[in-house]
């Protein structure tokens, strides 16, 4: 039993992990396809490249999975390119009978040039490749017809990420809030069913699920840095840039609180229950099962949850693990309160 509760908990966080890529990848791929097969498209028949590989290559960097911003990628890709053609002209005038001084003069400095705008990684890169492109297959093919192609494929690339596809930054840290809250209840819901079967081993089983919360806390984290990044750099999210600010500043503070306490509760609620120091609080069922369906409330946009009134006064009533049980469980209400507070200001 013991056993296949540690492969649950390395197995599931696991599974969950490659769900949530799968669904935060496959439309950036999706595009990334879409995207090159028309960059391909538009370079042929403007241009009459007969093979614009660049083009195609050009959308799929400006479009792939898992970049913090489409826009600044293909603004990135543009100005990297730019600067390693000039750099690989400028090479070209070096003596013919010395390539590997070329090939190292180009590279050196058209990443150094570029590394110092400061700019996103993909600036230098471009910058150093297309340097040696250009000594490599000749001005003819790497130089004005690759900023051709290049243009192409970053301008069909912001076309997806500013209009077509521009993700909603409110969204973006919505889904991911309802995660962590979807994660937490259940991990009050866990802790429930230990109380009333009066078990140990689910109580443990609890602080695993909560434990196991924290990569929902890390998505909520990097959802936000999304949103932002969203919020500043595509047309859709600049008009929403003041909410994505605010909502996200709050949500960090809340979501924070909310996980740290419901993992200190469980851990007490762990060591209480393994104890056995005494009957548990009169009322700690009915406010765990308040608890538990205040986060599925606020995770499911339903209602404002009511938790359940208890007496301070009970507090003294029980033995020390237990107090320190219900301490932290007030810790979690006030942070529920706090956090559907933020939700509800914010239209959910």
């Amino acid at each position: 039993m013991l056993s296949k509760v540690f492969f649950n908990r390395f197995t599931t966080p696991l599974i969950e992990r490659i769900q949530f890529r799968w669904t935060t990848a496959w439309r950036d791929a999706l595009a990334s396809a879409i995207a090159a097969a028309l960059a391909w498209i538009l370079a042929k028949h403007l241009f009459g490249h007969e093979h614009p590989v660049f083009a195609a290559i050009s959308a799929i960097v400006c479009l792939a999975p898992g970049l913090p911003s489409h826009g600044k990628q293909a603004v990135g890709l543009m100005v990297g390119v730019a600067t390693g053609i000039i750099i690989g002209e400028a090479a070209l005038w070096l003596p013919d009978g010395y390539p590997l001084l070329r090939i190292g003069f180009a590279t050196f400095s058209a990443i150094a040039i570029a590394a110092l705008y400061g700019l996103v990684a993909v600036v230098p890169i471009q910058a150093g490749v297309s340097a040696v492109l250009m000594l490599a297959v000749g001005p003819e093919s790497a130089g004005v017809v690759r900023m051709l192609d290049v243009v192409v494929g970053a301008g069909v690339g912001l076309m997806f990420s500013q209009i077509l596809l521009t993700p909603n930054p409110i969204g973006i840290i919505d889904d991911s809030a309802k995660d962590l809250l979807e994660k937490l209840a259940k991990g009050f819901g866990q802790s429930l069913t230990a109380l009333e079967k009066n078990d140990a081993k689910s109580a443990q089983h609890a602080v695993f699920i909560f434990s196991g919360a924290h990569d929902s806390l890390i998505t909520l984290e990097n959802g936000i840095a999304s949103a932002r990044n969203t919020a500043r750099w595509t047309l859709r999210g600049r008009f929403a840039s003041r909410e994505v600010k605010d909502i996200a500043s709050r949500y960090e503070r809340h979501a924070v609180r909310l996980y740290a306490s419901a993992l200190l509760f469980s851990e007490a609620f762990a060591d209480a229950m393994r104890k056995e120091q005494g009957s548990p609080p009169a009322a700690l069922h009915e406010r765990l099962a308040s608890v538990a369906s205040g986060c599925a409330a606020i995770a499911g946009d339903t209602q404002q949850p009511v938790l359940a009134a208890y007496d301070d006064q009970q507090v003294e009533a029980v033995s020390a693990p237990w107090q320190i049980c219900l301490q932290h469980l007030s810790t979690v209400e006030s942070a529920l309160q706090s956090f559907s507070a933020s939700a509800q200001s914010d239209g959910k």
